[in-house]
């Protein structure tokens, strides 16, 4: 079976019309392309890049806790990965090694190890695990705000631009890096798609055909962990893309996880990069956050499919 279907063509053509429009629109309409490749490439590949590390690391959170309402920003793993990367950057231990800041990866990677010892209670149920993903999203957003207020007085209003995402900074190289990190962890995520599909079944299920359910789990985390990393230290909290795209891209074809992982990459990345170009060009010349315009879109669907969750049960 191939990994991509005719459906998942419609998103090969929507992502070269997000990447024209991207380096068309903005809030300079008259750039030469000296400018272009300086200033809206760059950017148009960070989004690209983070867009798909969110929508992958969705798509793996999804299928890990059995839940369509997991993603990296409803599970408060970006906010374990902000306030890493907030701490690391006021210690001075804010350098990025490959576009990766390792204060964020230790806190997403603490997040995650909270959220899997709380699911390994039979008691807690998927929503009640969903609700703890939330507390965490809260309380590591607000350690961050306090943080940043301490460590500087205009603090409060950084850490709310940080907190809606911010795809400004990118700069040419780091945006680069940061697309290959992507591409290299969804591959080893990728080898890991029998592992993930027979997770779905059940872990009884896939522990009985041999599936080494430590090592996936401890690979699940860190994989994960990466993508959000890496996502955060360049670009903020950006949420509901880990959410939206995988729903769209399980709805649309296969949900094996052979086709769900690269189409994930490649729709999500598309996703983000409309979403900039939206963000960038509405109010011009000023600019909205990006995570506004993925919150708008992907509040609403949240609040859709727990609707649907609840008219199920």
């Amino acid at each position: 079976m191939r990994a991509f279907g005719r459906r998942d063509l419609g998103w090969l053509a929507i992502f070269f019309v997000a990447i024209g429009a991207s380096l068309a629109i903005g809030a300079t309409r008259d750039l030469d392309w000296a400018w272009i490749l300086e200033l809206r490439v760059p950017r148009t590949v960070l989004a690209l890049a983070v867009g798909a590390a969110l929508s992958v690391a969705g798509a793996v959170l999804q299928a890990f806790f059995k839940n369509p309402l997991c993603e990296p920003y409803t599970l408060g793993v970006s906010s374990g990965a902000t306030l890493g990367a907030v701490i690391g950057s006021t210690l001075g231990l804010n350098a990025l090694f490959f576009g990766l800041s390792p204060s964020a990866l230790f806190g997403a990677v603490g997040f995650s190890g909270i959220l899997l010892a709380v699911s390994r209670s039979r008691r807690v149920s998927a929503s009640t695990l969903l609700l703890v993903g939330v507390m965490l999203g809260f309380l590591g957003s607000s350690f961050v705000a306090v943080w940043m207020a301490i460590g500087d007085p205009m603090g409060v209003q950084s850490a709310i631009g940080w907190l809606l995402g911010d795809l400004s900074r990118a700069e040419g190289a780091n945006a680069w890096i940061t697309l290959a990190i992507v591409v290299a962890v969804t591959g080893a995520l990728y080898a890991d798609h029998r592992s993930l599909d027979a997770l779905l079944v059940g872990e009884e299920e896939a522990n009985a055909v041999g599936v080494d359910l430590a090592g996936l789990r401890t690979r699940a985390i860190l994989w994960t962990s990466i993508l959000v990393a890496v996502a955060v230290s360049l670009s903020g909290m950006i949420g509901f893309v880990g959410l939206v795209v995988p729903q769209l891209v399980r709805g649309s074809g296969s949900t094996l996880h052979r086709r769900v992982l690269p189409v994930c990459a490649l729709a999500g990345g598309t996703v983000l990069v409309i979403a900039d170009t939206i963000a960038r060009s509405v109010i011009a010349p000023y600019e909205l956050p990006v995570g506004v315009v993925t919150a708008i879109v992907g509040a609403p669907f949240f609040i859709a499919i727990l609707l649907r969750k609840r008219g199920a049960a």
